[in-house]
């Protein structure tokens, strides 16, 4: 990552701990950042909080350096505690990248980006139900995850979504219907081609 880039109104300081190798320095960072977003809240800067918001995602939770994955995801998830309610407001910028690092090669990354959606969504709560089928079919996507931490991560995420989806009124259930049929077929498909492999063995 190019550490001469201008990556303002985020420190040098926050960049680097960002940046890091060490999850301690990383979370010292994502609370420097929860501090600047719940100043620009207060000053009802919202160009400033989705400047923040686009560093985080673009430079960070999207680079090729998995420790600037990392500290973008823990950004994001910060960036939402510090929004609180308005969170919602920007739930299409925090979503999208950390959905796109459930995708990554790297199941410590995958794990990360569960923690971070479930800070989001506890956060937003109903808001995010808008988002539902995208949350959804990120979700469906972990449920064979290999790697037990990231599946019990993507578990608690699931349960967090019940929970919301239970507790709404606003809930479309006729959009989730077919998104709900296409993850049946595709656990179908993962139970027939697991069973496959046990009777060759």
């Amino acid at each position: 990552m190019n550490t001469e880039k201008d990556f303002s109104p985020l420190t040098p300081n926050i960049v680097r701990a960002l940046n890091d190798k060490l999850y301690e320095k990383r979370k010292v960072a994502a609370l420097e950042i929860e501090k600047l977003v719940r100043e620009f809240v207060a000053q009802n800067n919202a160009t400033q909080i989705r400047h923040v918001i686009q560093i985080l995602a673009s430079e960070f939770a999207l680079s090729q350096h998995p420790h600037s994955r990392k500290g973008g995801l823990i950004g994001l998830a910060a960036c939402s505690i510090a929004l609180g309610k308005e969170s919602g407001l920007y739930l299409k910028e925090l979503i999208e990248p950390v959905l796109t690092c459930f995708n990554d090669s790297d199941s410590r990354l995958r794990y990360y980006a569960c923690e971070a959606l479930y800070n989001i969504v506890k956060v937003a709560r109903g808001a995010v139900l808008p988002h539902f089928n995208l949350l959804f079919d990120g979700l469906s996507k972990l449920a064979a995850d290999p790697d037990p931490n990231v599946k019990s991560g993507s578990e608690l995420l699931d349960r967090l979504l019940k929970d919301i989806v239970t507790e709404s009124n606003s809930f479309d259930l006729v959009a989730f219907v077919p998104l709900y049929c296409r993850f049946h077929q595709f656990q179908m498909l993962l139970w027939t081609s697991k069973r496959a492999k046990v009777r060759k063995q």
